[in-house]
């Protein structure tokens, strides 16, 4: 882990910019204002998106996204209490009373006499904590906490980015074939029609048609098909995007390779280890653990408080003297006291030294959870990166299958025209073409996806 690359930086957390104009009507409605469903679900708006709109709409409406920018603000929250509390406290009590009547006794029971009276008591403190070792371990676990969940943020956006292309490419993958399924429809039908002219004009058999029949009510299932998968990627691409309902999004971006992997494996594994927050989640959770620990044995030490008070007392009211005549009183004090507080916890049974050993143990438990991942980041790295040179290979043998085939289908046909070749020959030669667009878009869906996920573990672009 001694190897970083200098232009690898992890995410930073910031928050989602505004949706430009031309999407502001795909925001999200407001969690609580309820599900609106359209009065045909069958009747959906079609919107063509570019992978980059999809990303700026994900960032903007997908609900964990938000929930986790929620959470980074909470624990900034509770961050911000802990470290007011630092702060001198002030105290106003204050209290107000009329007794029932008393008998006071001077010196002896003859010249005691009753006395009604209103009390006011208004009391003012000020304490300021100076010295709690607890506190700023506290402190200290709260920060990392604060750490951890803006990690976490960072990896909500990285994995939704994935998911986003994900989606996204299987609708690519879905509208090519959709195209294809459409095109071999066509070709039957107009085979169809062609036989039909032939066996009328006496050139061509009954089972020339009836084959052709066949393969047209053959690709007509599988366009049916292929029109069912596609309304499920997309709408699994607006469940991602947490679009509003009525609006099924379409790929505007065309099916194609989206770039190259030019990092080495040792630049992948590199990148891989200076920009994943889950491994940065590990060093801050373990640290947080040893403050806990910190805060736990701190519980036995002493703390140091400054205390500043004042009080103001009053006396009021009728008080009846031993001549029997109703006399008025009035009593009044005001008192200040300036001084410090020194406790030392002498003795809890041994539970901070208990507490303080079990976070130990957790730090320990988080170094092996780290170990593991390390490992396990390892294997995912490596495994995209191996699947990117396969799948970069298969693609082009995919693509030079399409050539061939389109000139087998060439030259088939025109032996067909020449009256060489046979019906069944041209209509196997037209599904061998339309199989190998098919793989062909297969392909591209497979390099695209283990483009993203490489792109997901490392952070690295791609190249054009």
């Amino acid at each position: 882990m001694s190897t970083f690359l200098a232009g690898a930086q992890p995410l930073a957390v910031v928050a989602a910019e505004p949706l430009p104009e031309s999407l502001a009507d795909l925001a999200a409605p407001p969690p609580l204002a309820g599900t609106w469903l359209p009065d045909d679900m069958e009747d959906q708006q079609l919107r063509p998106l570019s992978l980059q709109e999809a990303q700026q709409l994900a960032q903007v409406n997908h609900p964990a996204l938000q929930a986790g920018a929620f959470a980074v603000e909470s624990r900034e929250a509770k961050l911000e209490a802990s470290l007011r509390a630092w702060k001198p406290q002030v105290t106003l009590r204050s209290s107000s009373g009329l007794p029932a009547l008393a008998l006071e006794h001077q010196y002896s029971p003859e010249t005691s006499y009753p006395r009604g009276e209103l009390e006011t008591n208004v009391n003012l403190e000020a304490t300021w904590l100076w010295r709690d070792p607890q506190r700023e371990a506290r402190v200290a676990v709260e920060h990392h906490e604060l750490a951890q969940a803006r990690m976490q943020h960072q990896i909500l956006q990285r994995d939704v980015k994935l998911q986003v292309a994900e989606s996204y490419y299987e609708v690519q993958r879905m509208d090519a074939e959709v195209d294809l399924r459409s095109a071999a429809v066509d070709a039957a039908q107009a085979n169809l029609k062609i036989s039909r002219a032939r066996h009328g004009a006496g050139v061509a058999s009954r089972l020339d048609v009836l084959q052709v029949q066949a393969q047209l009510t053959e690709d007509e299932a599988l366009l049916a098909h292929a029109k069912a998968q596609q309304t499920i990627a997309r709408r699994r691409l607006a469940r991602v995007l947490n679009l509003p309902q009525g609006v099924a999004p379409t790929a505007r971006d065309a099916n194609t390779r989206q770039g190259r992997w030019t990092a080495t494996l040792g630049e992948s594994l590199a990148a891989a280890l200076a920009t994943r927050e889950e491994l940065q989640q590990f060093f801050s959770a373990i640290q947080e653990r040893e403050e806990q620990a910190k805060e736990a044995l701190a519980a036995l030490q002493p703390t140091l408080s400054f205390f500043v008070m004042g009080s103001w007392y009053q006396a009021s009211g009728n008080v009846l003297s031993s001549a029997s005549t109703v006399e008025s009183s009035f009593r009044g004090r005001i008192s200040t006291a300036l001084g410090m507080r020194f406790a030392v916890p002498l003795n809890d049974g041994g539970s901070a030294q208990a507490s303080a050993r079990r976070w130990g143990l957790e730090a320990q438990r988080q170094e092996q959870l780290l170990a593991d991942a390390l490992n396990t980041f390892q294997q995912q790295v490596e495994k995209a990166f191996y699947t990117v040179s396969a799948q970069e290979d298969t693609l082009e043998l995919r693509a030079r299958q399409v050539t061939t085939q389109q000139e087998i289908l060439n030259l088939t046909t025109a032996r067909y025209e020449a009256g060489v070749g046979t019906q069944k020959d041209l209509i196997d030669q037209q599904d061998a073409l339309t199989r190998a667009a098919i793989h062909h878009a297969q392909a591209v869906l497979d390099y695209n996806l283990s483009l993203a996920q490489l792109h997901r573990y490392t952070g690295l672009p791609t190249q054009p």
